[in-house]
């Protein structure tokens, strides 16, 4: 191949099949230097390959097709690999091996990206331990590796796709995000030359989510209430309190203190430390737990909670099914249809006010947060009198 000369936009775009440079070489492959090459096929069509050796093989990665990649990002995917190459060579030679498989690249991913950074590091685990199968586990890290990336593409593509029509788009579009968190890491580090899973997005592997608006009828909120399940405290807490299942789950008998559950702010979603009244109804429901361990709840994998609740609204014929959410949101609109101020109940769901309130309303409305919740489990009481 011609010695680099360095190319210019447009000389990209003029570059046609079969006609020389000015050497009179390279018809096909044209250099840019550093081992970027545009290759022009018969039919036309140009594409950018980075050429480097890696172990003392020379390696053609695929980096895009023009105009699509244009040489200013051509340049810097290529300086990217290269670094990845480096970074490679450095891990290899402290002894660090590299993944061999796909599931290995998730674990490592998860112990040195995930594990001491995210403050709930065990929801991204419990996906990567209980949901991602075999057939995607054990594929080789060199069939990510090669120039034509295509088929795995298409297998996580499929898997996720019959994964979101089974189990619902949220959890396809979580593990989606993981993969290509993961990915994106492998090719970061230089075990992937390419990232497989970069044009994948939601819509591709059918997680569209649609907006709740899902809230439970007074029958299904007195059917829910007398189900037997190891689950039941929890989601009878979930309804009563308006909280989210994630931060239900974390509390702690500490936590309730002088008539209030303390939500810290670690624990809280929007990173905002919150009390919730614990009224008679919600003393009622957490006098008999067990008091000697740490947490509340023993449930503490919010998927498994959620598939009781699934399998149990297919048993008792409910449709559309309901999930933890959607307590949260009957909470709040019955609230409304009970005439309580909607900035109070807010204050009682932690929701962070906008525009003007945002700035200047810094009230606590703690009696009228008291006196609501007071209404609501008298509320839920009598829809769940069984002499009504």
């Amino acid at each position: 191949m011609a010695k680099a000369n360095r190319l210019t936009d447009s000389m990209v775009r003029a570059l046609k099949y079969g006609v020389p440079d000015s050497a009179g070489k390279d018809k096909e492959w044209r250099n840019d230097g550093n081992g970027l090459y545009i290759r022009v096929r018969p039919n036309g069509k140009k594409s950018w390959v980075l050429r480097r050796k890696i172990n003392k093989v020379t390696q053609k990665t695929t980096i895009g097709h023009y105009p699509d990649v244009s040489l200013r990002n051509a340049r810097l995917e290529a300086a990217q690999l290269r670094i990845g190459d480096q970074e490679r060579a450095k891990r290899s030679s402290k002894g660090i091996s590299t993944p061999g498989t796909f599931g290995e690249l998730l674990q490592q991913f998860y112990s040195e990206q995930i594990e001491h950074n995210y403050r709930r590091p065990n929801q991204v685990r419990m996906y990567i331990d209980n949901r991602v199968p075999d057939t995607l586990n054990s594929i080789n890290i060199t069939d990510l590796t090669s120039n034509d990336t295509r088929e795995f593409r298409i297998v996580v593509r499929d898997w996720l796709f019959k994964y979101a029509q089974s189990s619902g788009p949220v959890g396809a579009n979580r593990l989606l995000a993981i993969f290509k968190q993961a990915t994106r890491y492998g090719t970061a580090i230089g075990y992937l030359t390419i990232d497989p899973l970069r044009e994948l997005t939601k819509k591709l592997v059918g997680g569209t989510e649609k907006s709740g608006i899902r809230t439970l009828t007074e029958d299904e909120i007195k059917k829910l209430w007398y189900a037997e399940s190891k689950h039941l405290p929890l989601f009878k807490f979930l309804l009563l309190t308006g909280q989210r299942i994630g931060e239900a789950q974390l509390a702690t008998w500490p936590d309730i203190r002088e008539d209030r559950w303390h939500i810290p702010a670690e624990n809280a979603k929007n990173n905002k430390a919150h009390w919730v009244p614990i009224t008679n109804a919600i003393s009622d429901v957490l006098s008999p737990l067990p008091h000697n361990r740490t947490k509340i709840f023993a449930t503490r994998s919010t998927t498994g909670t959620q598939a009781w609740l699934k399998r149990w609204c297919i048993r008792e014929g409910i449709n559309p099914r309901f999930t933890p959410h959607d307590l949260r949101r009957t909470f709040v609109t019955e609230l409304n249809e009970l005439g309580v101020e909607p900035y109070v109940i807010e204050r009682l769901v932690n929701h962070s006010m906008s525009g003007v309130m945002a700035v200047y309303n810094k009230a606590e409305y703690a009696d009228e947060r008291i006196a609501a919740a007071q209404l609501w489990g008298e509320h839920i009481s009598k829809i769940v009198d069984n002499s009504a």
